[in-house]
């Protein structure tokens, strides 16, 4: 399906993100990038990421890597701008980012736009992405959806200035999509139908994680994919791997955690000082960060990839982990029940240890009768590439045929 714009060309997307990976934070927004791949495939498509500017003689290495980001890239069909703005380091000026970056994100959307007009602007995100997009809507008059990967609540309604943002902002854009219906219908409690809501899942990029691999698995693998935080519950992972070991003396945890946020450091730490208290020095691989190719390779080797999250909008790396026809055992933590069967892997709930050691115990038991290749053609049949790419046009060309509403400044 070939979405067109005016005059029979291709759709133009304009996408903005403070999420994409950059030479400063290559793991950062992968999901935002995999979706711009899939939509190029038959939209053009620019991408605008706004990124800090550091002043050329701050020595700090958590500063300066900014400096490394070009200001434009071309990557594969997709075009992406690196604009330098204000603030947007870390969360240290998160609720006042929109207001910081708007006038130079706007001045490299207002140039792109007079060179070939777009047809709709895709922020992920409302906030400071969706606000942003909303005043540049109305300023350019190209409608404007956005794509939630977060719970808006409570997060708007404990930071009341990035809460009043988003309400003055909202009549401005045409479309607001969730990655799940469970978020979706979090969202809508928020807005209370003031704006359209839609589901448009996160990409599985099939190409990548997929079955096939060269190597074995070793079916006393473990595998943990995403950051090291304290909202993904690896406590509940750790303790329950500590108990099952009792009975199961060789199973053992490998770790894939990047380094995204300084913020996060302690967290890590903690994780850290509790695998030692537990005894799981020997049993616990951390490995810092890797390329999604590595990601899924890890994917295909494992028994199974846990999840013990205590809220996940949708959970990529249950999505992934299938895809490469590798079971789950996840925690019901929201969007992985809207997709993970007992074909699948194992559900148990979130925060309970004991719960999830038996999940564990489970899991193995039931080992021999999982079907990868059945478990691979169901995730991507849901959410791989053509089937993301066909949704998304649809919501595009819904959004492109509207015009957007007036919208305030932030």
């Amino acid at each position: 399906m070939t979405p067109f714009g005016p005059a029979g060309r291709r759709l133009r997307v304009l996408v903005l993100t403070w999420n994409y990976p950059t030479p400063a934070a290559p793991q950062r927004g992968l999901w935002a990038q995999r979706m711009c791949d899939a939509a190029a495939q038959t939209a053009d498509v620019t991408v605008i990421v706004p990124t800090p500017w550091v002043p050329p003689l701050v020595p700090v290495p958590a500063l300066s890597r900014f400096r490394r980001v070009p200001a434009r890239d071309r990557r594969g069909a997709v075009d992406v701008h690196f604009p330098r703005v204000p603030g947007s380091i870390e969360y240290l000026t998160h609720d006042r980012d929109a207001g910081l970056a708007l006038s130079r994100v706007l001045a490299v959307a207002r140039r792109l736009h007079e060179a070939a007009p777009f047809d709709v602007i895709h922020a992920h995100f409302i906030y400071p992405d969706g606000v942003v997009a909303s005043h540049i809507g109305r300023e350019l008059g190209v409608p404007v959806m956005t794509s939630e990967h977060s719970y808006w609540t409570p997060w708007l309604t404990d930071k009341r200035r990035v809460g009043e943002q988003v309400a003055r902002a909202l009549p401005g854009i045409r479309l607001v999509s969730a990655v799940s219906e469970s978020l979706r219908s979090s969202i809508e409690e928020f807005t209370r139908g003031s704006v359209e809501t839609a589901v448009l899942p996160n990409v599985v990029d099939d190409h990548v994680f997929n079955p096939m691999s060269p190597l074995p698995r070793d079916p006393e693998e473990l595998l943990y994919v995403g950051l090291i935080r304290r909202v993904k519950r690896l406590d509940v992972l750790l303790r329950a791997l500590a108990d099952v070991r009792r009975t199961m003396p060789g199973l053992h945890l490998r770790i894939l955690s990047a380094n995204a946020y300084r913020a996060y450091g302690k967290d890590r730490r903690d994780v850290e000082r509790l695998i030692e208290t537990l005894g799981l020095s020997d049993a616990v691989q951390i490995v810092r960060g890797t390329e999604p190719e590595g990601v899924a390779d890890a994917m295909r080797r494992a028994a199974f990839v846990t999840v013990t999250s205590a809220r996940e909008t949708f959970c990529s790396v249950a999505a992934e982990s299938l895809a490469c026809g590798t079971p789950v055992v996840v925690t019901r933590c929201g969007g992985p029940e809207e997709f993970v069967s007992a074909a699948d892997g194992v559900l148990v709930p979130a925060g309970d240890p004991i719960a999830y050691a038996a999940g564990l115990r489970e899991a193995f038991a039931r080992q021999s009768e999982f079907d990868s290749a059945a478990i691979a053609s169901r995730i991507v049949e849901r959410f791989g590439r053509a089937a993301w790419t066909e949704r998304a046009m649809t919501l595009y060309e819904r959004t492109a045929a509207s015009r957007p509403a007036p919208a305030a400044r932030p």
